[in-house]
């Protein structure tokens, strides 16, 4: 009797999805898809309905019970249903109170723990080092070591705030403003800047400590209070820096942010992979999280790293993370021994003929049947094919199956499907797909089969569309048994033009996920300028097609008609008792819980401090200039001469200074004569538990990870909010 296992995060974060997995004394199987491409909302947060129900779909299983174990992740502590008070309620969070499964039965493991099983369990490595680093990471993990062997997978050191990832995101973010997973546009738009002495990126490199405190703030972080209102979206970097917009974010100062961040971040990725290779002494290593998606900082690993073998799983995000659940589920949990292969990304189902045939017939469109050599001569005529097959690939990167293919010799090719065809960015280059024993030739990598590799390009001159401004290209090998079809598609451009690579970008419009069903196929083909699309073996011309605009509204509505029948169904199959004003009278009274939590509970506990200190205690308060004296002023503590002042060096907002005259100023790093110790900071507290981690049981700290500064408590009650938060009028 076949058994199930489902892997899912735990928490609402960006990139969703499901990850199933059979398995009996036969051979396993397994599925997986991004909430995103079923739902066509890029990046989201929403539970993964349509990714269960698509893996049950798939299996032919039409519930729960079926199931054996549910993995989840944790990113904030160690549980299953809500991490934090201080966290925004949301559906994700109602859903699983809701889900109609054995709660006995659902096995919570580490956000990171499930990147690194999802890396070394599809790498063919018996041992390996596992680099795990985030982007904007989790409450309790931004960078972490680990080493496996013989599928055990143990945790060597990990490091929680400021890592590398939230630098790049916050640049990206916060000054190129190429918002919520731009990273890659970043990373496009690094070759064109250069170095600039007036762009300063300060961080630390100690082991797994890769540290940009001082250049920007991370946490303490409330999402309530940054959902529910803009005065608390704080800028995240250090100086007073113009956020770019569409016009500007290619004038040289930004274009050289994005050079200063791409370097930092190779920088510290070769630091991470030395560090991680010292303690571990493995050979292999495997490569996983947001940043692994950095092709370029991948390169820079394969050649300064002095690791054998690097491993980089496609799906290296946190959409990657269900496939990472299940396999820990299968092979510890369930103790499995048949190994389940990763061949390649290709984890989505196959559609069939028969349903694309309804499809085309039912919506009065031509077509023909068509073969691989007839696709090769219509690229090489410079036509722009949208190519649908097989199942959808897994991770960000379209590997054949779910992309856009054209002609790389020509060279006006890249600017105009940029312009006309993806709608976005003219500096965004493209990938070659390239038949695997011929890339030597072309290029300086020989195996790079999930597009996670840059390399300079030998004949930029014979494919310019398809290399960057810098010579390098993000390349895709491809061999028979990888992808046959794409393999022959490639090999047959070679027999007509002599050439063995064509240009490859993925099948979505601006803004949109990579499209998975050929429905996603034909509304994308119909709003853009694709010359004509591939469905399995059929073949339609865009000229064929009359009334385009008509047709679009009509497949628009049946698909967002379609995906509402299908997230009611999943309501249905896989929760119990649900109930929508329930969720919002729960959504309200939780929230409200949450503020209290994020903005009173510090407040409190600091005036509760200095109302129980003793007659002849002495005390220390150890922060920063800002946050002291909000502390002093707001809490209207008096001059005492029991109590002494310890300066840091940073500030936690301005650089604006007021004299603290109220206490005693304290330099000596040995605070052994003191009663009591408290941390007046907000951002650097982290960094002054660990300075002075001897004296633990002396210091009194009162921010967590879901708190907001007294600042804030101080403000939004004597301003309500009219004022943004950290304004410089207030300091002063």
């Amino acid at each position: 009797m076949s058994k199930y296992i489902l892997g899912i995060q735990g928490w609402a974060n960006h990139d969703s999805g499901a990850c199933m997995i059979k398995y009996s004394n036969k051979k396993p199987e397994i599925i997986a898809i991004s909430e995103e491409r079923l739902l066509r909302k890029k990046f989201t947060y929403n539970f993964p309905l349509l990714s269960i129900l698509y893996c049950m779909d798939y299996f032919k299983i039409n519930s729960l019970e079926k199931v054996d174990l549910i993995v989840s992740d944790w990113a904030r502590q160690e549980s299953w249903l809500r991490n934090a008070p201080g966290y925004n309620y949301q559906m994700f969070d109602y859903i699983k109170e809701k889900l109609n499964f054995d709660k006995k039965k659902i096995v919570p493991i580490r956000h990171h723990l499930g990147h690194a099983a999802s890396a070394y369990y599809a790498s063919d490595f018996k041992d390996s080092a596992i680099l795990v680093v985030d982007g904007n990471g989790s409450d309790v993990e931004t960078t972490s070591f680990y080493s496996a062997k013989n599928r055990n997978i143990n945790l060597i050191e990990s490091y929680k705030n400021h890592g590398i990832g939230a630098a790049y995101t916050a640049v990206t973010s916060k000054i190129s403003n190429l918002g919520t997973g731009g990273e890659g546009k970043t990373m496009g738009l690094a070759p064109y800047g250069n170095k600039n002495k007036n762009i300063k990126i300060s961080y630390k490199l100690d082991g797994v400590k890769n540290n940009f405190e001082n250049f920007m703030l991370r946490m303490p972080y409330s999402d309530v209070l940054n959902q529910t209102n803009d005065n608390f979206r704080l800028n995240p970097i250090k100086k007073k820096i113009p956020l770019a917009n569409d016009k500007t974010v290619t004038n040289k100062y930004y274009r050289d942010w994005a050079y200063k961040i791409q370097d930092v971040c190779e920088k510290t990725m070769i630091h991470l992979t030395k560090k991680i290779r010292k303690k571990t002494k493995h050979k292999n290593i495997c490569v996983v999280g947001g940043v692994a998606l950095n092709c370029v900082a991948n390169e820079k690993l394969f050649k300064n790293s002095k690791f054998k073998d690097i491993f980089l799983f496609p799906a290296s995000s946190d959409a990657g993370l269900p496939y990472g659940l299940a396999l820990w589920g299968y092979y510890k949990i369930k103790n499995q021994s048949k190994k389940i292969k990763f061949k390649n990304a290709y984890t989505g189902k196959t559609y069939l003929n028969k349903e694309i045939l309804n499809l085309l017939n039912k919506n009065n469109i031509k077509f023909k049947k068509t073969n691989e050599y007839e696709i090769a001569k219509l690229i090489s005529e410079n036509y722009i094919i949208g190519h649908l097959s097989g199942g959808s690939e897994y991770g960000p990167r379209a590997l054949g199956n779910r992309s856009i293919l054209a002609n790389a010799q020509n060279p006006k090719m890249r600017d105009y499907i940029n312009h006309a065809v993806k709608h976005r960015e003219f500096y965004r280059p493209f990938a070659p797909a390239i038949i695997e024993k011929d890339s030597l030739e072309y290029f300086d990598v020989s195996y790079s089969p999930f597009m996670l590799r840059v390399s300079k390009c030998k004949k930029m001159e014979t494919i310019p569309s398809a290399c960057h401004v810098d010579g390098t290209a993000r390349v895709q090998t491809v061999n028979r048994n990888q992808n046959p079809r794409f393999y022959k598609i490639l090999t047959n451009y070679k027999k007509i033009t002599g050439v063995p690579v064509v240009m490859n970008t993925s099948f979505n419009d601006k803004g949109e996920p990579l499209v998975e069903t050929p429905e996603d196929a034909l509304l994308c083909f119909l709003k853009t300028k694709i010359d004509y699309l591939v469905l399995n073996d059929f073949l339609i011309n865009k000229k064929d097609i009359e009334k385009i605009k008509v047709l679009i509204k009509k497949l628009d509505r049946e698909r967002a008609a379609e995906i509402y029948k299908k997230q009611n169904k999943a309501i249905k199959i896989l929760t119990k008792n649900f109930n929508k004003k329930e969720f919002h009278q729960r959504k309200a009274l939780e929230n409200t819980k949450a503020i209290f939590h994020t903005l009173n509970r510090p407040y409190k506990k600091y005036n509760n401090f200095f109302k129980d200190i003793k007659k002849n205690e002495k005390i220390l308060i150890i922060g920063s200039n800002d946050h002291t004296n909000i502390l002093i002023r707001n809490l209207k503590i008096k001059k005492n001469k029991n109590i002494y002042y310890k300066e840091i060096i940073s500030n936690d907002v301005y650089d604006s200074k007021k004299k603290i005259n109220n206490f005693n100023k304290f330099k000596a790093e040995n605070l052994k004569s003191f009663d009591k110790i408290l941390i007046s900071t907000f951002q650097r507290q982290d960094y002054i538990l660990d300075k002075y981690a001897k004296y633990k049981d002396k210091i009194n700290y009162f921010y967590d990870n879901s708190s907001r500064s007294i600042i804030d408590y101080v403000f939004i009650k004597k301003f309500k909010g009219k004022i943004p938060l950290y304004s410089k009028k207030l300091f002063n």
